[in-house]
């Protein structure tokens, strides 16, 4: 292929998403530079003096036993300019310890997408090739354009409950009678809405998504996939604990499952910080992270591409999340508590990992806001 011919799905891609952003926001807030001087955590995290407020408040989160919402919570850390500045575990966890994703692993598939998409492999703008959407003549599913799955907007039906069995699309997926091939369950599954014109979150897009990357990156296997996840995406930003799960047909299970340390979570989000550049390596396309944070245009604010927001619902202009958080953070989100919060204006992200599973959520926004404003403190 002409080297031409392999740019111009990329150019097509992010002008697409150049005109999305322009078109939801004007402005955004502006990706920080790494600190001059300051070496790239690959190796290891830069670290600095804790301000006191913060350290007080790990401790006190990590021991806690007696909230429901807060004994759950097993990891925090807190990076700023690049330092980490706070960091602790509950008894019987470490730096050492491998922590789930849950759906944070939707955020990774999002990472991966662009590293295709850089490499000329993937048009995000061209319909989702899909073969169960091909084997009618006129299938409306063949409409869906894999920026529409990114978006969460393919308009697919898909019921996301996690205590319903009989009832939930998810728990059919991950561990019923669609869990050989997660991609073809939920590809398989009938559309609710037209395209494009819906926002319904949904972890068969991302798996649908996880089918994609498997066939453009030339994997053939689970071996293959995680071999090409570890050399495109992981080892190049020093993570070396990264676990992803496959499913039978050698899938990653781009919704739900991949493992890592605490620090190698905060080094996944400074990546999209850094606007996902590497020491002198480009490993994301330059404007991917703004295509993550941009509000996809149904989701009244609280969703990008695959990443979680707390920008202003358009409609009433109150934040998606809490006017506590700042209104450019942007989040890998997780059941059980699993958070990895990007704040740009603040040059700053958050690690919160663990198990809690209470439905009110609003005493871990609160406890994000605290590190957040803590974390501003001098340094004690």
């Amino acid at each position: 292929m002409h080297p031409a011919s392999a740019f111009r799905p990329l150019c097509f891609a992010l002008a697409l998403l150049v005109c999305t952003a322009l078109a939801a926001r004007a402005e955004p807030v502006p990706l920080p530079f790494q600190p001059e001087g300051l070496d790239w955590p690959t190796a290891a995290w830069p670290e600095a003096r804790p301000p006191a407020e913060l350290k007080a408040l790990i401790a006190r989160t990590i021991t806690e036993q007696e909230d429901p919402h807060l004994k759950g919570v097993r990891a925090l850390l807190v990076i700023r300019e690049g330092r980490l500045i706070g960091e602790g575990y509950r008894a019987g966890f470490s730096t050492e310890t491998r922590f789930p994703s849950w759906s944070m692993a939707k955020s990774v598939t999002h990472a991966l997408t662009g590293i295709l998409m850089q490499a000329g492999k993937l048009d995000i703008g061209a319909k989702a090739p899909a073969p169960e959407w091909r084997r009618l003549v006129n299938d409306p599913r063949a409409a869906i354009r894999t920026e529409d799955l990114l978006r969460m907007q393919s308009g697919l039906t898909f019921i996301e409950d996690y205590e319903d069995p009989s009832e939930s699309h998810a728990l059919q997926m991950l561990f019923g009678t669609g869990r050989h091939d997660m991609g073809r369950y939920a590809a398989s599954l009938p559309l609710a809405h037209e395209p494009g014109t819906h926002w319904s979150y949904s972890s068969g897009t991302s798996n649908i998504l996880a089918r994609l990357i498997k066939e453009k990156s030339g994997a053939e296997d689970a071996e293959a996939m995680n071999a090409f996840m570890q050399k495109e995406l992981f080892r190049p930003i020093g993570i070396e604990s990264a676990v992803p799960e496959f499913d039978a047909s050698g899938s990653f299970i781009g919704s739900s499952f991949v493992h890592m340390r605490a620090r190698d979570w905060a080094r996944f989000g400074y990546l999209y910080l850094r606007d996902g550049k590497w020491e002198e390596t480009r490993i994301l396309p330059e404007g991917w992270a703004d295509h993550a944070r941009t509000p996809a245009r149904h989701s009244n604010g609280k969703y990008g591409a695959h990443f979680w927001l707390n920008a202003p619902d358009p409609e009433t202009g109150t934040p998606a999340m809490s006017d506590r958080l700042p209104a450019d953070l942007f989040m890998a989100r997780g059941f059980g508590g699993q958070a990895l919060a990007i704040i740009p204006s603040k040059d700053m992200v958050i690690v919160m990992l663990g198990t809690v599973y209470e439905k009110d959520v609003s005493p871990l926004v609160d406890l994000m806001a605290d590190m957040i404003e803590a974390a501003q403190r001098p340094a004690s």
